[in-house]
């Protein structure tokens, strides 16, 4: 029996450079999938990500990360789209190839609100924001005030806390010998200690 096209599905894009990813991505993922009613996150961490200076563990590494990490989960999978790209990971050039992975499904973007504060320094965001929907994870405000006004663009608050983790407070505690324990999935923390990650 042929799938009822008329009834749009949904996926849901979160990129990032996951280094390393941690429970705030995994909580931020799973809340924009329950609450929009997601049939799937599509994980892609970045190859070269264009906005910022440094990645610290390369890409085969935190794919591998990424992976381990949502494996428990049968709604979240995993790209290396943009690691295969070898070149700028841009946002609209990802949402460009997953649209035509996935021609019958309606594209989310999660995104953190400090990122979506920048939405006019993407490259072709005026055309990127007119293929997406953003889910937007609470950073410092909560509401809209700080994004810019870009027509077509379209937001929706992700019904969740502020979340103060970040990978590189996680980055600094490793080098620190501090303690990381419940701030990212326990075999995530085994793989960076077996790989000498961030001077595990």
């Amino acid at each position: 029996m042929e799938a009822d096209k008329s009834v749009t599905k949904k996926i849901g894009v979160m990129g990032g450079t996951f280094d390393p990813v941690h429970n705030g991505h995994l909580a931020i993922a799973e809340k924009a999938r329950e609450e929009f009613g997601l049939e799937r996150v599509l994980f892609v961490p970045s190859g070269i990500p264009p906005h910022k200076q440094k990645v610290f563990a390369p890409p085969v590494y935190r794919l591998a990360m990424v992976k381990i990490a949502v494996k428990d989960n049968k709604h979240f999978t995993v790209s290396d789209m943009e690691i295969k790209r070898r070149r700028p990971s841009y946002t609209y050039d990802t949402i460009s190839l997953v649209k035509s992975m996935y021609p019958h499904m309606e594209i989310f973007f999660i995104a953190g609100e400090d990122a979506l504060c920048e939405i006019k320094s993407w490259h072709r965001y005026e055309e990127l924001v007119r293929m997406t929907i953003f889910l937007v994870a609470p950073r410092e405000r909560k509401g809209s005030a700080g994004i810019p006004s870009v027509p077509f663009l379209e937001c929706r608050f992700i019904d969740m806390p502020l979340l103060g983790m970040s990978s590189s407070y996680i980055r600094n505690c490793i080098w620190d010998k501090k303690t990381v324990k419940y701030l990212l999935p326990d075999e995530v923390l085994e793989y960076i200690r077996r790989q000498n990650l961030y001077g595990a």
